[in-house]
């Protein structure tokens, strides 16, 4: 959720001429993401100005910026520059919120399920090389999808569903939650006694950007990509679930949750064809994002907050979610044989 930002256009003024000789001549607010985006006109060029939420810290931006600079030598992804200060550092912070300051980008940014065939493709191309490309990245920043499939993880995710429940009322929408939720709550049951997921330990966990999706491409005129951005959430992760994620993510045909097993299947093809999966990983694709969908309350939560904007497009968000949930559950072994047929099919 977007945060207040620390500046005026007065003090955007002042810190950029003191701390990067950039005289702004204007100034304009981007609606896009959680961070707090301006684009910046100054010294005859454009920046982005970008303030974090106040949970990053310097470390956390740092982690972005070392992450982008790697992949920059080990890869072709198409990455934003970041400018260096007086200081000779990437970033500087504002009263305890980190900033930093980009060369913009002219593109276009599209909206969630709105790719085509050939833009899923692309896609799936480009998480391909980026995973390929932080090969012999270290970071410590890791999750193993066996924090995720744990007893204790369900047990807590059941806990702030039922705190949920005990907030809904006869309302229409509190009567489409509590299905949601009675739904997952189920499908939590299911899936902590599922022997099938026996050999969940031995997928793949590599580096990746931890947020790969279709919101944080930039096109081109031609509607290709033109760059990628946004690499704070970088980590070591089980790769299966970025891909199952980011095609959720682009394909217009899932606009309403819907998957489309043939296009999941192409999509996760694009990307084998630059890095390797095992057979555990192509087995449980579908489950492995099945999981870390059925613990998330994020939407339901906050939707009886006080003082959170965007409710609406939150609670939405929720029910999207859990439609993809839905989906993957009458699905789970149909995209998973799917998925094995492409074992020993790939050529690199």
């Amino acid at each position: 959720m977007i945060e207040e930002t620390t500046f005026s256009n007065i003090e955007i003024k002042k810190e950029l001429y003191k701390k990067y000789g950039l005289k702004v001549d204007n100034i304009e607010t981007v609606n896009k993401g959680t961070a707090n985006i301006y684009k910046i006109r100054a010294n005859n060029k454009d920046f982005i100005l970008k303030e974090f939420q106040s949970k990053y810290s310097q470390n956390d931006v740092l982690k972005e910026i070392n992450a982008i600079k790697y992949l920059k030598e080990n890869s072709k992804v198409p990455l934003p520059t970041y400018l260096k200060n007086n200081n000779n550092e990437f970033f500087f912070e504002h009263k305890g919120r980190v900033v930093v300051i980009q060369d913009f980008i002219e593109g276009k940014v599209f909206e969630k399920n709105t790719g085509s065939f050939e833009q899923l493709l692309e896609s799936g191309y480009y998480l391909g090389q980026i995973i390929k490309g932080f090969e012999g990245y270290k970071i410590d920043d890791e999750v193993n999808i066996m924090d995720w499939y744990s007893e204790k993880e369900f047990n807590k995710a059941n806990k702030k569903y039922d705190e949920i429940l005990k907030n809904l009322d006869d309302s229409e929408i509190s009567t489409k939650i509590k299905d949601d939720i009675v739904f997952k709550k189920q499908l939590l049951k299911e899936l902590g006694k599922n022997k099938k997921l026996k050999g969940l330990s031995n997928i793949t966990h590599k580096v990746s950007h931890g947020d790969y999706s279709s919101l944080q491409f930039i096109y081109n005129d031609e509607n290709k990509i033109k760059a990628i951005i946004d690499f704070i959430k970088v980590k070591k992760l089980p790769i299966i679930w970025e891909i199952a994620r980011s095609y959720s993510y682009i394909d217009k045909e899932a606009r309403n949750g819907i998957i489309n097993i043939n296009n999941i299947v192409e999509y996760t093809k694009e990307v084998c064809k630059i890095t390797n999966l095992n057979e555990y990983d192509l087995k449980y694709l579908p489950y492995v994002y099945l999981i870390q969908l059925a613990r998330s309350t994020f939407g339901y939560s906050e939707y009886f907050k006080e003082n959170v904007k965007n409710k609406e497009e939150l609670i939405n968000f929720a029910f999207y979610r859990t439609n993809i949930c839905r989906e993957l559950y009458k699905k789970t072994n149909e995209i998973s044989n799917k998925l094995l047929e492409l074992k020993g099919s790939i050529k690199r």
